[in-house]
């Protein structure tokens, strides 16, 4: 893993399928989601859904996976909706490529389904909680999406990082709620 690659955190990750325009804000230290609700509402959701797991697991001060279940060998992102699955999605398969990189055995396509009940004989797979919707999706890291990540969405993270003024404004349906929003449009 180059330097590049190891200083992407998961809520960059996230952000990249959310808006450009919020993750260069983001990694420019423009924070305006202390004062959001729907922020509030998901801090509260992660402190208060699955208290008894080890919560927020560090790994080289970059990342902060929800937990993980090693008995089971799951890796968990508890997320408040799945409105955003896409990026939530994305962000754990992050987190299980970034652990493969430090040398944790990631499942593969073949073996999470041939041993989906024996985690025993397979690698770690990832898993998204939504506990306000009662839901939970398995996500698995193919090799097409390790690609995708290192070719594709890493660089291009860099690219919006280094930028000298953010992207455009984009006016899409989720701008409304947005803690961004009057940043964008005032």
């Amino acid at each position: 893993m180059n330097t590049e690659e190891s200083q992407i955190t998961g809520t960059e990750i996230a952000y990249y399928f959310i808006c450009a325009r919020k993750l260069w804000f983001y990694t420019h230290n423009i924070e305006c989601e202390q004062e959001s609700d729907a922020v509030r509402m998901g801090k509260h959701i992660h402190e208060t859904s699955y208290k008894r797991k080890n919560k927020e697991i560090g790994v080289d001060g970059v990342i902060k996976i929800d937990w993980i279940d090693h008995d089971e060998k799951v890796v968990h992102e508890v997320k408040k909706s799945a409105s955003m699955e896409e990026a939530h999605q994305w962000q754990l398969k992050y987190y299980m490529w970034y652990l493969e990189q430090k040398g944790m055995d990631i499942a593969d396509e073949s073996s999470a389904k041939q041993y989906s009940d024996r985690p025993e004989k397979r690698g770690y797979i990832g898993e998204l909680n939504y506990p306000k919707l009662r839901q939970t999706k398995q996500i698995i890291l193919s090799q097409q999406d390790s690609q995708t990540l290192t070719q594709k969405i890493i660089p291009n993270i860099q690219k919006i990082k280094n930028r000298e003024q953010p992207p455009k404004t984009v006016e899409w349906d989720i701008c409304k709620h947005c803690s961004y929003n009057e940043l964008c449009y005032s």
